[in-house]
């Protein structure tokens, strides 16, 4: 395997994983007691983002390599690029990191990330799972639960909230190969001019006619689960409002008891989302409680 380095300063350098670019930071001292590999959420592939800076900023000094590295691409029209590719990249990652620090290595994912950090955990010996807005729901499900929160708490009625989940059912049997493409297209033109629209998120330009078949939309994470051995670290924001929390620990705990794994823990962010910190996403914005929980539990 080859890896390709170019250090930046004292504590990061630049790598190659798999063909694409990746940052790495290490302590400062120089002292390598452990490993982590970043995972991406759906909305971005860039391996320069401020979560990945946050999280670096956070743990390096602690004695934990993190590696983050830009995901795979994938055809611009496609619906998501497949978990087994995003895992593929996420278990590079791991055989770099592991190449160049002899550690425990482990993963730490957001979002959409925590599903490949659990798929990779079954592929490599992890030493951790760190989850930040973990969904134990498929992504039909959240997309459903976050859809009717959007339009909940935008202060409509109940009725507006069961068009709105009405027309996010209608897009996923779409996405499913369910549906027939036009019906759908004139349900979201028969609802375009309500107020509440917008906040589905789902427009019928976006539904065109070569709308590939997305097959993880129903993706089961709890058999998933049900395979991590390692200590884990749930973390979610108290007003998350884009997954069931209620519901991801529930799944989690049936997964926990299937598997033995009494290293499960959780932790509640105060005062934020889906985010751990303010809606401007800056780096300056998040939560400094999220901060403290990350550092008290690899610590720990």
């Amino acid at each position: 395997m080859r890896v390709i380095i170019r250090r930046m300063d004292n504590s990061s350098s630049e790598v190659v994983v798999d063909g694409r670019p990746g940052l790495l930071t290490v302590p400062a001292d120089g002292v390598v007691r452990g490993g982590v590999v970043a995972l991406h959420g759906s909305s971005s592939s860039s391996y320069r983002q401020v979560i990945f800076e946050h999280l670096a900023a956070t743990i390096a000094p602690l004695g934990i390599a993190v590696l983050a590295f830009e995901r795979a691409p994938w055809p611009h029209d496609d619906v998501d690029i497949p978990f087994d590719v995003q895992a593929a990249g996420a278990v590079a990652a791991y055989d770099i990191l592991r190449d160049l620090h002899d550690v425990p290595i482990g993963f730490w994912g957001v979002s959409q990330g925590t599903w490949i950090a659990a798929l990779a955990a079954q592929q490599r010996e992890a030493a951790s799972l760190v989850l930040l807005g973990c969904s134990g729901v498929s992504p039909a499900e959240q997309m459903r639960h976050a859809t009717a929160e959007a339009v909940r708490r935008a202060g409509y009625d109940e009725q507006a909230v069961g068009h709105a989940v009405g027309i996010r059912d209608a897009v996923a049997d779409l996405l499913r190969g369910n549906a027939d493409r036009q019906q759908v297209v004139d349900l979201l033109q028969q609802h375009a001019n309500e107020p509440w629209f917008d906040l589905v998120g789902v427009i019928a330009d976006d539904l065109g006619e070569d709308l590939p078949t997305w097959h993880e939309l129903d993706f089961d994470s709890e058999p998933l689960y049900a395979t991590v051995r390692c200590p884990v670290l749930l973390i979610h924001g108290a007003d998350e409002a884009n997954l069931p929390v209620p519901e991801t620990l529930e799944v989690w705990r049936r997964a926990a008891a299937a598997s033995g794994n009494d290293q499960i823990e959780h932790a509640l962010v105060p005062n934020a989302g889906h985010w751990p910190g303010t809606p401007d996403r800056t780096r300056e914005g998040i939560s400094p409680a999220y901060g403290e929980i990350l550092r008290n539990w690899f610590t720990a």
